[in-house]
């Protein structure tokens, strides 16, 4: 029997990579205990090639472990597994691929298989800190795009897609969530084709035309985010209802209020346990959802980052949820959110 017939997932997956890398052989990390073991990191492993698409030199990465590598498991026969496996590209002149890579990527994973909250194409991610632990790189935040030379591809169990984490500033980050991710990195794209992540690079918004046209974007389209996805959530039907929102999020709850609900759209908070819709007036598609009046908006914005309970002039109680943010082990409690 082949290795295609034993691991047709992880087959397909090698088979979309031969075209563009050859008989290059990847730098490829495995974990020590496998995750069907009972190991920590869920990902079976994550290849590094070398590159030079976009005409920047850098490392590929490709991880293998979110979608059905072996046989099919789950009763959705469109997707294998989550229906994507993750990708970036990272600047680095070394003969071997940075390690603090392949720790983002296993760290991106858990929060996917511990939550179930999926990733897709234009969606945000704050990293907590830098996305390199440990360094004062301003990439503290990342954005999901297509890989430029991966494209969707069907396995025998089922389609996947190919999404490139690419790492952004605090104020790209801010700007992604109060416009459009997808335009802000077209913004970005004529100077760097390949979307690769520099670790060491400044703010694109330090260039002033780019400042401008991400405003000019803003003021014109508003959000283009209509999921906020949360480590942690409740809600507790009333009089009154309360909803948890994590304090790690409530900066972005705020800018959806003006940037989403003030353009009369609405939003839908996510977290491992449930959901909620905010609305910015009743729908009759959406009769649950909670509806924000413009003197609910702006007391909204005004809640602290600050673990409480806040009520709103309609009536809803916005409960600020603490976070623990833990250092790259996930043993220890570096800092507390709120």
């Amino acid at each position: 029997m082949s290795d295609a017939d034993e691991s047709p997932g992880w087959a397909a997956i090698d088979a979309a990579l031969k075209p563009i890398y050859g008989e290059q052989e990847p730098r490829h990390m495995a974990p020590m205990l496998p995750p069907m073991l009972g190991g920590s990191d869920p990902l079976h492993g994550i290849s590094a090639y070398r590159s030079g698409f976009g005409g920047t030199p850098h490392w590929h990465f490709v991880t293998y472990g979110y979608t059905e590598l072996w046989q099919k498991e789950s009763e959705d026969p469109e997707y294998s597994g989550f229906g994507f496996e993750m990708t970036m590209r990272v600047v680095d002149a070394s003969d071997e691929p940075p390690m603090w890579v392949f720790n983002l990527l296993q760290n991106l994973a858990r929060y996917v298989f511990r939550t179930g909250n999926v990733f897709a194409v234009g969606h945000s991610v704050p990293a907590n800190g830098p996305i390199h632990d440990g360094t004062d790189t301003a990439l503290v935040a990342a954005v999901f795009a297509e890989d430029p030379q991966l494209p969707p591809i069907s396995t025998p169990n089922g389609d996947v897609e190919f999404l490139q984490l690419v790492g952004l500033t605090q104020d790209e980050y801010d700007a992604a969530r109060e416009w459009d991710a997808d335009k802000l990195l077209e913004l970005a794209r004529p100077r760097n084709p390949a979307l690769v992540t520099d670790e060491h690079r400044t703010s694109w918004l330090e260039q002033p035309a780019f400042r401008a046209a991400v405003e000019a974007g803003v003021e014109k389209d508003g959000s283009s985010q209509g999921v906020l996805m949360m480590t942690h959530g409740s809600f507790e039907p009333g009089p009154p209802s309360v909803l948890g929102v994590a304090a790690s999020a409530l900066d972005n709850l705020q800018r959806a209020m003006r940037n989403r609900l003030g353009h009369g759209r609405g939003l839908l908070l996510t977290w491992p346990e449930g959901e909620a819709g905010l609305l910015p007036e009743p729908h009759p598609d959406d009769p649950q959802g909670l509806v924000l009046s413009p003197p609910d908006r702006e007391a909204l914005m005004a809640i602290p980052v600050k673990r409480g309970d806040y009520s709103l002039p309609g009536g809803l109680v916005v409960r600020v949820i603490p976070v623990d943010i833990y250092d790259a082990t996930r043993t220890h409690v570096v800092k507390v959110i709120g």
